[in-house]
């Protein structure tokens, strides 16, 4: 089970990240919100687990909302932004999962 959910999590955050800066750049209104509502789903959700902490994210959140029209824009831009950086991790997850659930301690369930 745990190896389905990393799967879907790593497939998650790729797709919303593509289709975000896909959407964004190529000008296309409803994939760059589609991607964008993923993306900080994610984030909300890694926030939650505790696997996050929201003050960085948050901050830089409520400064790219002052800066970029919509304002919101300026949230998916600062989601976006730690999500480029995990682009490693989000790939291990669909390419390995069960090495990853090894790496942040989660394989000895799976045995």
């Amino acid at each position: 089970m745990q190896v389905a959910v990393i799967l879907i999590q790593g497939f998650i955050e790729l797709i919303g990240l593509g289709a975000f800066l896909a959407g964004f750049f190529l000008n296309v209104g409803w994939l760059m919100v589609t991607g964008g509502v993923l993306v900080v789903l994610d984030d909300v959700i890694a926030v939650g687990m505790g696997v996050l902490n929201p003050l960085f994210p948050v901050l830089l959140a409520v400064v790219l909302a002052i800066i970029f029209t919509p304002w919101y824009v300026g949230v998916f831009w600062a989601s976006a932004a730690f999500k480029v950086l995990d682009i490693p991790n989000s790939l291990r997850k669909l390419i390995a999962p069960r090495k990853f659930l090894a790496k942040v301690g989660g394989y000895e369930t799976l045995v």
